[in-house]
């Protein structure tokens, strides 16, 4: 099963990086891929099992399942149900780590999942890759423009 990681640090404070990343259904507000979302079914936004439906830039949608939150581990973790990817049982979870005595914070992007097409698996880690570096970076800026 392929694993794609990717760690770094945003110059913020970790409670603020968390009040951003708890909010399941508001990602559009800082995702650039993501041009809509919201949480589906009336169900309240961040509670486990609750499902966030989610419109690309080019149109496609893309739901998924939230499935844990650890309050005091500042972590999340959530599976697509439905994707414009060729991918199977994909989770993934992101997790903050404060880094003691200083304004900066550690964010942690582990997501695994199995390619539909074993000839697809390093182009679906490349793309993988890319959605959650792009995510990083635009999440970095918009906290720190907050």
């Amino acid at each position: 099963m392929p694993v794609v990681k990717f760690n770094a640090t945003v110059p913020v404070e970790a409670g603020h990086v968390w009040k951003t990343l708890r909010q399941f259904g508001r990602i559009s507000e800082w995702h650039p891929s993501i041009s809509r979302s919201e949480i589906e079914e009336n169900q309240p936004d961040g509670l486990p099992g609750c499902k966030r439906r989610l419109v690309l830039a080019d149109g496609a949608v893309l739901r998924e399942q939230l499935l844990m939150v650890d309050e005091g581990r500042q972590s999340l973790s959530y599976r697509f149900i439905e994707s414009p990817l060729p991918v199977d049982n994909y989770v993934a979870t992101v997790s903050l780590i404060p880094l003691s005595g200083r304004n900066e914070t550690v964010i942690v992007w582990h997501a695994s999942f199995e390619a539909r097409s074993q000839n697809e698996v390093q182009k679906m880690e490349e793309s993988v890759m890319v959605l959650i570096t792009s995510g990083h970076n635009s999440l970095a800026e918009f906290l720190e423009n907050r």
